[in-house]
């Protein structure tokens, strides 16, 4: 299997679950550091991996890295593209440099893995791609359109490519819909807010994500939402989008933005990550902040639906 992404966070999680598996893995992200630590980490538990240093962004690098895997192992099962990156901010505040670079690796670099492990899948009459989406595929909010943008394209390109494959037997797409995971994604979103930024509880663990994706490349499925707060936003902005729009907006505002001022960066939107940790801390370290973000959040919601600002 080859796993983009596979460096830190649900990716990095992912690895572990099937290398536990006895699964034979091709890793791959930019930072390769962080990418031989993990190719550690997997042999330790016994499978045989590969990291080949990729920027899912470069479609030449993309097919290179499909290429290595061939050779090494001389097919391909399952594919997962989890390599994303995230800013924080107002869509007239982000550069418009780092929103392209937010679609281009989000979107395209999923676009690049689809075209470069499909031919392979036809040929062998078989495999499993995995495209890694987000609640913010399906449901809308402010301060991260350049994400949420990238996310309701992936659910969109991977619906088509199910469409396009359909008389195809043996060859399955499916989606994962994490709501907010406990990963370094917060510490490494770029932000260019002016403010400090923070997740809304209730935050998932990687590994149930992980789990998930390995039991999607057994048993695949169209998608999969992870989260039962996510499944309720979900079903109140397709049934009730006027009520979604008066509560939602203020609350993910309030909730996710603290009032500290921040300096402005672009995190690892244009630069490999710092943080290549799995978990992100906040459930264990940080609960106090995620206490003040949801406690904003729910005083937030309230005065929207009351109609006061």
């Amino acid at each position: 299997m080859v796993l983009t992404g596979g460096s830190s966070g649900i990716g990095r999680a992912a690895a572990h679950a099937f290398a536990e598996e006895g699964s034979r893995i091709v890793l791959a992200a930019r930072g390769a550091p962080a990418l031989a630590s993990v190719e550690r980490e997997c042999r330790a538990r016994g499978c045989e991996a590969v990291q080949v240093p990729t920027d899912v962004r470069d479609e030449a690098a993309v097919d290179a890295l499909r290429d290595a895997a061939l050779e090494r192992f001389g097919a391909i099962d399952v594919w997962v593209n989890c390599a994303g990156v995230m800013v924080y901010g107002d869509f007239e505040q982000i550069p418009g440099a780092v929103f392209r670079r937010v679609i281009e690796t989000n979107l395209f670099g999923q676009v690049h893995g689809a075209r470069a492990v499909l031919p392979v899948f036809r040929r062998q009459g078989s495999g499993v791609l995995i495209n890694m989406a987000s609640v913010w595929g399906r449901v809308t909010t402010p301060g991260v359109s350049a994400y949420v943008t990238s996310k309701f394209a992936v659910r969109a390109f991977s619906e088509c490519l199910r469409q396009e494959l359909r008389d195809v037997d043996g060859v399955d797409v499916a989606t994962m819909l994490p709501a907010a995971v406990d990963t370094p994604v917060f510490d490494n979103a770029g932000n260019v807010s002016g403010r400090r930024i923070r997740p809304i509880p209730p935050l998932l663990d990687p590994e149930e994500i992980a789990t998930g994706i390995v039991h999607c490349a057994r048993d695949p499925k169209r998608e999969v939402t992870y989260g039962a707060n996510a499944r309720v936003l979900e079903m109140i902005h397709a049934v009730a989008p006027g009520l979604y729009e008066r509560f939602a907006p203020p609350a993910f505002s309030a909730g996710n933005f603290a009032r500290e001022a921040w300096e402005r960066h672009s995190g690892n939107v244009l630069e490999p990550s710092t943080h290549h940790a799995i978990h992100g801390g906040w459930r264990s370290s940080r609960r106090r902040e995620l206490t003040r973000a949801m406690a904003a959040a729910v005083g937030a919601a309230v005065l929207g639906l009351l109609g006061r600002r």
